[in-house]
């Protein structure tokens, strides 16, 4: 058994045992077969479960799950020489390819042996190393098209647009003039939704995420860093069913005008839709979706709100700026990683409030450091009547388009009804919002 691979596989676990945000790097890179020795095998099979569980991977619980002694592990975690992502993505490269290697040689070798059996048949022989070649190419992280197989590709979902059979809107946000304008939420897409405290962020957020999933049958996660599961679902009912959210809290004088309540729950009960209200750093979030995706592909993760994830390992970063950074990498990663659209909302600073227009900016965003390069979209919201008592604009929102990578920018103007916690097409505002979710990007 080879003595520097070993020092490499320990000095993996060892890193991520003391930073499991690295895990969002290189968590699906390695399996528990890429690693040649046997405790390192099963402490590794006992990483992936912690992670895909949200549970952190420290020495003591990797011990706990994979029963390997507790002084092993800290000896490897004392013995790690950095936690640099790098060095560590390295490390894990090396690990990787050896394993194909040796899967490579071990399946040659077995041919070879079968070749010279007295009834060995050719064809036989050179389907099997067909199918073992193809195996261990399929080990590998990412599958490279070649440039000819993505323009054709590419020509062909051309095709499919101009003939009709698809759609140029993503996932649907229920409106119509906001698709429009950004083509929906696309694949691999870090939208960012921005706004100042009581504009509406949150039950924009919500409404699209339960109609996705709802009348689109779009498997959805939600983590909510502020609001728990009791109060999602309140206002999941509310926008569901078109009533008002004070006679949703006290209905003793509204028993008629909420009998729409039986749909909208049975609509919510059997709808693919995850929420979390207990799952507040970035590796849990990371972790979950990943788990949620294996049972079945997300089509949307939803995290409210950017500035309250935090970290298991925050002594990384030099400043909140930094951190928050981070975190609208790890989920842009995790945005192209799963191939589903991650809306994360985002607070603005107080800037906006000493200007005479208070329409947010780019700049006004809230520790931005990276936000603007990471996000795919940006979109702000506004509604003049929270800064105007006499606006002529009350129960509108405006719904900026700051960011479009690869499309237009502008306003789109929405009706807002913060009662419901409601939003639809102003064109359509006299009308229920189940005829908004019901909208089919295709006509």
């Amino acid at each position: 058994m080879n003595a520097d691979l070993l020092q490499y596989e320990s000095q993996i676990i060892g890193a991520v045992s003391i930073d499991s945000s690295l895990l969002i790097k290189i968590g699906d890179q390695l399996h528990p077969e890429d690693f040649s020795g046997h405790e390192q095998q099963v402490v590794w099979g006992a990483v992936q479960k912690l992670w895909r569980d949200g549970k952190p991977t420290d020495v003591v619980t990797l011990s706990e799950v994979s029963g390997v002694e507790l002084h092993i592990l800290a000896d490897w975690a004392r013995d790690t020489y950095s936690t640099d992502q790098g060095s560590v993505s390295t490390w894990a490269n090396i690990v990787r390819q050896k394993a194909r290697l040796h899967r490579l040689t071990a399946g040659l070798a077995d041919l070879m042996n079968t070749a010279q059996e007295r009834d060995a048949d050719a064809d036989s022989l050179m389907n099997r190393a067909r199918e073992m070649l193809m195996g261990i190419e399929q080990d590998s992280v990412q599958q490279k098209r070649t440039t000819s197989q993505i323009l054709k590709d590419r020509i062909a979902a051309l095709d499919r647009r101009m003939d009709g059979t698809e759609s140029h809107i993503g996932l649907t946000t229920g409106l119509k003039d906001l698709d429009n304008k950004v083509y929906g939420f696309k694949p691999s897409e870090l939208i960012l939704l921005a706004a100042r405290p009581a504009m509406g962020k949150s039950a924009l957020a919500l409404q699209i995420a339960q109609q996705a999933a709802c009348d689109h049958d779009k498997h959805v996660a939600v983590f909510n860093l502020e609001m728990d599961e009791d109060e999602m679902f309140d206002r999941f009912i509310v926008q569901r069913g078109q009533f008002p959210a004070d006679w949703f809290a006290d209905p003793r004088n509204h028993g008629d005008e909420i009998h729409r309540i039986g749909k909208a729950v049975q609509s919510l009960q059997h709808a693919p839709l995850t929420v979390f209200d207990n799952i507040f750093d970035i590796e849990g979030i990371v972790a979950k979706s990943r788990s949620l995706h294996q049972q079945r592909p997300l089509d949307l993760v939803v995290v409210d709100y950017l500035q309250l994830i935090s970290s298991r390992n925050t002594a990384r970063f030099g400043n909140r700026t930094q951190e928050v950074g981070e975190y609208s990498r790890a989920l842009k990663m995790l945005a192209m990683s799963l191939g589903c659209p991650v809306l994360a909302l985002s607070q603005l600073n107080r800037d906006v409030e000493k200007r005479p227009d208070k329409r947010p900016l780019m700049a006004d965003l809230r520790e931005s450091g990276s936000l603007e390069q990471d996000a795919n979209k940006i979109l702000m919201l506004y509604r003049d009547e929270i800064y105007n008592e006499n606006s002529d604009q009350k129960g509108v929102a405006e719904i900026i388009v700051r960011k479009h990578r690869g499309g237009p920018t502008g306003t789109v103007f929405s009706a807002a009804n913060m009662r419901m916690y409601s939003f639809g097409d102003l064109a359509h505002s006299g009308q229920m919002q189940a005829q908004e979710a019901s909208y089919d990007p295709f006509n």
